[in-house]
């Protein structure tokens, strides 16, 4: 009446099957990988930001001072 369906010949050697769940788990673990490297880099360009000004704040007092000796000898 049915026919029975053969099963095929699974090569030993071969690499298991993809598994949904695992390349979800992959996905979720990539993307928070991201998002924290994101918040990383953020928290780097602001304090590269305040470095800049406290190095353009330090730059204009020395350039103010050099002038003030320059101008008094």
């Amino acid at each position: 009446m049915y026919k029975v369906k053969k099963k095929r010949a699974v090569d030993p050697n071969a690499p298991p099957r993809p598994n949904l769940m695992t390349h979800e788990v992959k996905l979720r673990t990539a993307q928070q990988t991201i998002e924290a490297l994101e918040n990383q880099v953020r928290i780097m360009v602001a304090r590269v930001e305040s470095l800049e000004t406290k190095a353009r704040s330090q730059t204009q007092y020395l350039q103010a001072l050099h002038d003030s000796v320059s101008r008094n000898k």
